[in-house]
């Protein structure tokens, strides 16, 4: 990226370098001629600037847009199955949602009588190429059964989607957390090829468990968006400021 960046930036700098040469040089020898190649050459700079600044623009509208259109296209997930008539995802026996932000509402204020963190961490796995989703599931649950403490909850929030419920736990522990999860992951053969995660905690990123879940949510999203989200995948933690 930083090559294509470079060639892409050299008109305008060699038309500046040669535009400052020229300039002083037609002011040493007093050549209207060499001023004019000059100004010439400043032109060249400021256009090749200014086409080089809108297709910066142009390809960070373009990033914007696919970040919103991942995050619609999660939010849609979750909302669907939200309308489960059961608080508990029949295919692992799972919380859902639901349960998920009404735990988390009453973790966060026993955290705050007794001033102890919790994290959140949000956690989006990708199957095996060629492997039914249902066997994914399946596999990968037992493995989060597998790897988290018994005091942890877990809760599937979308058919890809986990979620993570951390006690007397700070972000880092989160980050060590999926972690984990993604080492255990490449030891399987049948769960997960990859998985991105969000984490985000209290009191660090929000005092209200809706500051923390939302935090979570924007740390996952940036996660599945990220250019370095290769391999076993991405763990972001959340940014105080909202994005």
């Amino acid at each position: 990226m930083v090559v294509d960046m470079d060639s892409r930036a050299l008109p305008g700098l060699f038309g500046g370098l040669a535009g400052c040469a020229f300039g002083v040089t037609g002011a040493v020898v007093d050549s209207p001629v060499l001023t004019v190649v000059a100004a010439a050459c400043a032109l060249v700079a400021g256009a090749s600037s200014l086409a080089l600044y809108q297709r910066a623009c142009r390809a960070e509208r373009r990033a914007a847009i696919a970040v919103e259109e991942l995050t619609n296209l999660r939010q849609l997930e979750i909302n669907a199955f939200a309308e489960q008539k059961t608080v508990l995802d029949p295919e692992t026996g799972l919380p859902d949602i639901r349960f998920f932000e009404v735990v988390l509402e009453n973790r966060i204020a026993s955290a705050r009588r007794h001033l102890c963190p919790v994290t959140v961490v949000l956690i989006d796995f990708t199957p095996h190429p060629n492997q039914r989703l249902s066997v994914a599931v399946a596999a990968f649950t037992a493995l989060v059964r597998q790897t988290l403490r018994e005091a942890d909850v877990v809760c599937r929030i979308a058919p890809r989607t986990f979620a993570l419920l951390l006690e007397d736990t700070n972000e880092a522990g989160g980050v060590w957390a999926a972690e984990r999860l993604q080492v255990a992951m490449a030891k399987d053969p049948v769960g997960a090829a990859g998985l991105a995660a969000g984490v985000a905690g209290y009191p660090t990123h929000g005092l209200h468990w809706t500051e923390v879940l939302v935090r979570a949510r924007a740390a996952l999203i940036r996660a599945l968006a990220a250019e370095t989200g290769h391999g076993l995948g991405s763990v972001e933690v959340a940014t105080v400021e909202l994005s």
